[in-house]
């Protein structure tokens, strides 16, 4: 969408590296300094404000395209019925007929470039939700340079960095300090552990036929839900994160499904993917411990038919929930 652009303005500043580099030279490079780099992209991706921001714009814009339909649909409608009554009507019926059509195509025309030409209501929308956001993004990056005493930050989406040092990326310190204001509130304590289960992936197509994936995670949410010391976020909510967070229709991996239960401040997460050739189903099941970032388990499991698949997942959960208790 057009919050894209924010990367652009996140990274003006390159040029004036290059120049600075140029102008100085070797006293520059004499020096000692520390540098970092943030990815954009990814800011923008998971940034809390940013992914609000699309989502207001995307509702502007359905808004838009509902009034946009009507308009078209109405010229159309107009068309149709000058060409199938203009045989039968007098000439000064068909001229009025023709100005009525041509009415209808200058307000869906005028429509269409009020809000979508530059400068239109999309544009300024557009506008209205960035400015915010840059100023708060170059607010955090100065900040966490400050702090962690760094004399350069780059953007790596534009300058092309094949490789840098542990500790130079600043993208998660400064995603941190972005969404710290959105941070959870503390829920209840009730003694129990919060588990998210992401869609589990369907790697082939007959698995998606068949939607052995949605088969596996109801049986996972079953299974932990009858544990008492174990609470499960709902899939609904579960996917309305993923959607957020843009990583629907595609595999939830290991820093997706870390990204999601973080969202809602869950403990563990359970994601995975599965295969069905003919009748036999093979499936990988791996267990986050979301508050330390780390992977506890991965288990594989197969089953020769649908039939016993629901058996071959309590054993392979039962294998990872014991993990916990390593």
């Amino acid at each position: 969408m057009g919050l894209r652009r924010l990367i652009g303005v996140i990274s003006h500043w390159l040029l004036v590296i290059s120049i600075l580099f140029t102008i100085l030279g070797r006293e520059v490079l004499a020096r000692e300094y520390k540098l970092g780099y943030i990815n954009s992209e990814q800011i923008i991706a998971r940034y809390e404000a940013a992914i609000e921001a699309k989502k207001e714009l995307n509702t502007e814009i359905a808004k838009y395209e509902a009034k946009a339909e009507s308009l078209k649909m109405e010229y159309e409608r107009a068309k149709e019925e000058y060409e199938s009554q203009q045989l039968t009507l007098s000439e000064e019926g068909k001229r009025a007929k023709l100005a009525e059509v041509e009415l209808r195509k200058r307000r869906y025309d005028s429509y269409l470039n009020e809000v979508y030409g530059k400068g239109g209501k999309i544009d300024q929308k557009n506008q209205e939700l960035i400015a915010p956001i840059v100023v708060k993004i170059d607010s955090a990056v100065s900040k966490i340079a400050q702090n962690e005493g760094f004399s350069l930050v780059i953007d790596a989406t534009k300058a092309g960095i094949i490789y840098g040092e542990p500790g130079l990326d600043l993208t998660q310190l400064v995603l941190e300090e972005l969404n710290r204001e959105y941070a959870p509130l503390p829920s209840p304590v009730t003694g129990k552990l919060l588990f998210v289960i992401t869609p589990i992936y369907e790697a082939n197509d007959e698995a998606q036929r068949e939607l052995v994936g949605n088969d596996i995670r109801q049986f996972v949410n079953a299974l932990l839900r009858g544990k008492s010391q174990v609470e499960v976020v709902s899939d609904k909510r579960v996917d309305e994160i993923i959607q957020m967070r843009g990583y629907a229709n595609q595999q939830i991996g290991e820093q997706q499904a870390q990204d999601v239960a973080q969202a809602l401040a869950a403990d563990y997460c359970i994601f995975g993917e599965c295969t069905k050739r003919e009748r036999r189903i093979q499936f990988k099941l791996g267990m986050l411990d979301v508050r330390t970032g780390t992977a506890l388990k991965l288990q594989e499991g197969e089953a020769e038919r649908k039939e016993v698949l629901r058996e071959r997942v309590s054993s392979t959960v039962q294998a990872l929930y014991s993990a916990l208790k390593r």
